[in-house]
């Protein structure tokens, strides 16, 4: 699988794994630009790359492909790496960049300590940062294995702090905890449990955390939520469903978009194909399709169509 497991920063330092090697010794890896523009508000907003027009390096490797989809400027859509989606989703904590003055300044401080690797489902990334007074400012960063930040550290320590405080750490690793029961695998539920848990699950649809609430597997608690009528197995609702009036405000939509808010089948989606590598756009593949052209952009963007419109949606995209 290709994917970006590298970038390069407006300073000119490179991140990730420039030297990683590509599976085929004959590959060249591939070069690119990225616009990282997370979405305001988000974790990602706060990362200290965000704004910045990245160079990445894309190709085959051995490197565990991360959740995120990237698309490129130079065109082009890759996975990065979980290195990589740590990095560039990591929030800055509090050690700000600061802020750009009008006469020309150096090149922002290049991280001299990086360091990541994945356990039990979870990325930890930990990067130094040289300070002005010979400190080190390290950050932290804890992440699921979808992206989800859970945990972050952020701080200011000399060299010489740096084995004392690993000692630290593994001194309290092993400190020992209050043993968590095994999940139990079978057995009934008594009614006040199975109450509980169906209030539980109202609120709370985390199964790793009914799992360590209830202590019972996953598989125990699927079936008892599947008993009392929480959760519907596949193939559960395929009868024939009761036919409901739309509502005022739907009626008012369809009246636009006769299709609008329904699902594509397998002969659309070809002839919208077909229909976008032809040239048409996408004002009139709206009226064509019976479909808001924001739905076109979507469609065109999942089935991989080729065409201006196609192209068009990209760009939308960004």
């Amino acid at each position: 699988m290709t994917v970006i497991y590298a970038f390069q920063d407006r300073s000119g330092h490179w991140h990730g794994d420039p030297d990683a090697p590509l599976l085929d010794p004959a590959d060249q890896p591939g070069r690119g630009i990225l616009t990282y523009q997370p979405v305001p508000g988000t974790p990602e907003a706060a990362s200290p790359f965000a704004g910045q027009r990245l160079t990445v390096l894309y190709g085959v490797t051995d490197l565990e492909a991360g959740p995120v989809t990237y698309q490129l400027d130079t065109g082009g859509r890759f996975l990065a790496t979980w290195h990589i989606h740590t990095l560039l989703a990591s929030p800055m904590g509090t050690a700000p960049l600061p802020a750009p003055s009008d006469t020309p300044s150096g090149p922002l401080p290049a991280p001299c300590l990086e360091s990541a690797f994945t356990e039990n489902g979870h990325r930890y990334v930990l990067t130094g940062t040289r300070c002005d007074n010979g400190q080190l400012t390290l950050e932290l960063t804890i992440s699921s294995e979808r992206g989800d930040i859970h945990g972050e550290l952020c701080g200011a320590v000399t060299a010489d702090d740096l084995a004392p405080l690993a000692r630290l750490l593994d001194a309290a690793s092993r400190t020992r905890a209050p043993a968590i029961p095994s999940p139990r695998q079978g057995g009934g539920w008594a009614p006040a449990d199975s109450a509980r848990l169906a209030a539980r699950f109202r609120q709370e649809r985390d199964f790793t955390i009914l799992t360590a609430e209830f202590g019972r597997s996953r598989s125990v608690i699927y079936e008892e939520l599947t008993r009392q009528g929480l959760i519907r197995t596949p193939g559960s609702d395929r009868t024939t469903p009761v036919s409901r009036p739309l509502s005022e405000a739907m009626q008012q939509r369809r009246q636009v978009h006769r299709n609008t808010h329904t699902r594509w089948n397998n002969e659309e989606e070809r002839q919208l194909a077909q229909r976008c590598a032809d040239g048409v756009l996408t004002p009139e593949l709206s009226n064509e399709f019976g479909r808001s052209e924001q739905a076109i952009d979507a469609r065109l963007l999942k089935i991989g169509a080729v065409g201006p419109a196609a192209d068009q949606a990209r760009l939308n995209a960004l």
